[in-house]
């Protein structure tokens, strides 16, 4: 039995959102909530998923029995880590057809309308995905303690690293160490305190003061974001010798990245021609009327 109903969620570790169209492909409901990284806390995000599949339906004035009839895809972060996809299976679907993925997946998907490309995902995480052929292939992803050089965990956890350097003296202080000290009101054990309950979202809430201290010169706050570039660098220089010649920079940081990239990469970026959310709705089997908006 065919589908009626078509569901995207894109769940990231900040937030969560849900798109709800029909079988030709019409928008009828949206639904944002709170964080959903199904490996750093399952439990929050399956209830958040719940949340806003239900809410979308709601928006769409339709019953939440009316998810027995839809297809959907979760674009989840933290879904390739071991075992988080099964987290996630282990609880009671509704659906009548339930796919699961990473958010990088679904960006990609939608980003690229199904076709060849890639995508570099930085926000809270960073996730690199390629599409060629028909096929997908990950790169990074891996959560910050061991990978997203440049994510906005990353930068965070990096900007309290040099604002410490700075207030033992081993480097020049700084507009953006002291701002990012003041965040603490100068309190080592406040800042300790932060430090032994954070989550990657937490650290990444430093990320707008870091960029604006960049914008503006700040010596350390530059040194950061062009540490993280590198660590983007690597990755996109590898994505080009596999032959890729659209590159989409997606996420709040990945937009943001673009000013600080080196100008060998400027002929290879695009914009998206449809966001996460249709590109989940693509892979679960639906349609996305949303205008094309690539310049390349």
């Amino acid at each position: 039995m065919a589908a009626a109903y078509f569901l995207g969620i894109d769940g990231g570790g900040t937030n969560c959102r849900a798109r709800l169209r029909d079988a030709a492909g019409r928008k009828l409901g949206e639904a944002t909530g709170g964080p959903s990284n199904i490996f750093t806390d399952p439990v929050e995000a399956i209830a958040t998923v719940a949340k806003v599949s239900e809410a979308a339906f709601a928006k769409a004035g339709l019953p939440a029995t009316g998810m027995t009839h839809c297809s959907a895809c979760f674009g989840l972060a933290g879904a390739n880590m071991a075992g988080a996809v099964q987290r996630v299976q282990a609880h009671p679907r509704p659906f009548q057809q339930l796919r699961i993925a990473h958010d990088g997946i679904i960006a990609c998907a939608g980003a690229h309308a199904g076709g060849d490309g890639a995508i570099a995902a930085i926000g809270t995480g960073a996730v690199y995905v390629v599409s060629r052929g028909g096929k997908m292939q990950t790169f990074g992803g891996w959560g910050f303690m061991l990978s997203d050089q440049g994510s906005g965990a990353d930068l965070g956890r990096e900007s309290l690293r040099r604002t410490l350097y700075a207030r033992d003296g081993i480097v020049p202080r700084t507009a953006f160490t002291d701002a990012v000290w003041a965040r603490f009101n100068g309190s080592m054990e406040k800042l300790h305190n932060f430090a032994e309950t954070a989550k990657p979202r937490d650290y990444g809430a430093l990320t707008p003061l870091l960029f604006e201290h960049a914008e503006k010169g700040d010596a350390i706050a530059r040194f950061i974001v062009e540490r993280g570039q590198t660590g983007i660098t690597l990755v996109l220089d590898h994505i080009v010798k596999l032959g890729i010649t659209r590159i989409c920079m997606l996420g709040g940081l990945g937009k943001a990245y673009r000013a600080y990239l080196p100008e060998r990469f400027q002929p290879f970026l695009a914009e998206p021609r449809h966001d996460a959310l249709d590109g989940a709705i693509l892979l679960a089997g639906g349609r996305c009327d949303a205008p094309a908006e690539a310049r390349a």
